[in-house]
């Protein structure tokens, strides 16, 4: 029903306090100062309290009011705030009735978008009315366009749509065939399971030659492991100068807002500096790219301001930027199963302004993959 917070001012604000206590005033949260006293009280009891006061020899006044009596005389004297209210409230009511995000769940070997974009022509874009959007419509689509897809299920978390799938399991059967080099390389061990061994250790293969063949007579395939050095190779250049971007520190932000492959700015410039780089922070986003549906997404674009600083090299750092970027390229080619075994690098020439370098590596790793034998069908055909 509301209530106040009263300030009392005066000699002695504490006996305004007893006062009320004593006519049966409801009074809480009493805090005393010098010379002042704050104390809470019912709206009703309040509009009572100036005969104590009086009596008290102090003068009160009102310094918070809360309660339902005036927020409702807020309103009365702004009625424009309640026609506000009651739109935005009809605005998020009638908005949380559309699918505004779409989630694919449980897709590891089908293409998450490519279900997206079944489910696009069922319907369910972003934007639409759950009303009219059928599930069981969506589901029978996706089944029937994706055959790699066992079961699906699509339901709806407040204004998302989640759309779960199980993928089908096919069990992988390996053709018989002969166990083929997949690179060149020399041989380090051989491990036969089945077939007869064509190479031995020592022994410089190329890729494409048979390491272990198998017996086409009872078309029992060639099984095994068969580990070679394997040889990596890569080379960089580094110039002893160049130029290099540096941040000044300056910065511009600007709103952008994307919609259906266009880019509206709201705050901010581009053209704030001559030279700059660009980070863009996503805010907000409705639906994906390429989406049918509302494709409305707001960024923070900020623009660095960059100055251009020439740099030079002495030849060792340069030779050792070189080397690094070198042995980085090589490693990443290496497989994750291989081995590591030497990493060098050495430099090829230098011509005063540029230094070049070669970095080789060799490896252990397993070079054997099967080459299936082909059908009686092929053979006849060939």
């Amino acid at each position: 029903m509301g209530y106040v917070v009263v300030s009392v001012r005066g000699k002695n604000p504490e006996r305004l306090v007893n006062l009320c206590l004593a006519n049966g005033f409801p009074v809480w949260d009493f805090v005393i100062g010098e010379n002042e006293a704050t104390f809470a009280t019912t709206l009703s009891k309040y509009k009572e309290i100036r005969p104590l006061a009086r009596k008290a020899k102090c003068v009160p006044r009102i310094i918070k009011r809360v309660g339902l009596p005036f927020f409702i005389g807020k309103v009365r004297r702004r009625p424009f705030l309640l026609w506000a209210a009651l739109i935005l409230a009809a605005l998020f009511i009638y908005l949380s009735g559309s699918v505004w995000a779409i989630r694919v769940t449980g897709a590891e070997k089908v293409d998450p978008e490519e279900i997206l974009r079944v489910a696009e022509n069922a319907g369910l874009i972003t934007g639409a009315r759950k009303s009219r959007i059928s599930p069981d419509e969506v589901e029978t689509t996706i089944l029937r366009e994706i055959p790699l897809i066992a079961w699906v299920y699509v339901r709806f978390q407040g204004t998302m749509a989640e759309i779960q799938v199980v993928e089908k399991t096919r069990p992988e059967i390996e053709q018989p065939g002969d166990l083929v080099a997949s690179k060149d390389g020399v041989i380090d061990s051989i491990l036969v399971l089945s077939g007869v061994p064509k190479v031995v250790p020592g022994q410089t293969v190329q890729k494409g030659d048979v390491l272990i063949e198998g017996d086409r007579e009872t078309g029992r395939g060639a099984r095994g492991t068969v580990t070679a050095l394997t040889f990596y190779e890569g080379r960089n250049e580094m110039p002893v100068r160049r130029v290099l971007p540096m941040r000044t520190g300056n910065k511009v932000e600007a709103k952008v807002i994307r919609y259906a492959g266009n880019e509206f700015t709201l705050l901010g410039k581009r053209d704030a500096f001559q030279w700059y780089e660009v980070e863009d922070y996503p805010l907000w986003k409705i639906g994906r790219s390429g989406s049918k549906g509302v494709n409305l997404e707001v960024i923070t674009r900020v623009y660095y301001e960059i100055t251009w600083m020439e740099q030079v090299l002495s030849y060792e750092e340069a030779k050792e930027i070189a080397e690094r970027q070198a042995k980085d390229s090589v490693q990443r080619r290496l497989p994750s199963s291989a081995k590591l075994i030497d990493l060098t690098c050495e430099d090829l020439r230098t011509d005063g302004e540029t230094v070049y370098v070669r970095a080789v590596a060799s490896a252990i790793e397993d070079i054997g993959v099967v080459r299936p034998w082909p059908s009686k069908d092929t053979e006849v055909s060939n």
